[in-house]
């Protein structure tokens, strides 16, 4: 896939790592943060999702 000239790597945009690139001066912040204003509004889209938890044995959450 070729990437625009003026389109963010993708590896950049992972948030785990985001922070180390912005220090390391691979990623300006401003411009992440252009990019994160950009982005749709996909909550909406958003489906719920339920969870059950039990124990196992005497290790875990349960309810």
């Amino acid at each position: 896939m070729a990437e625009k000239k003026d389109e963010i790597p993708l590896k950049y945009l992972d948030r785990r790592v985001v922070e180390r690139y912005i220090k390391k001066g691979l990623l300006d912040e401003k411009e992440y943060q252009r990019h994160l204003k950009s982005l749709e509004d996909l909550a909406g889209k958003a489906s719920d999702v339920e969870t059950e938890f039990t124990a196992l044995g005497e290790l875990g959450p349960s309810r």
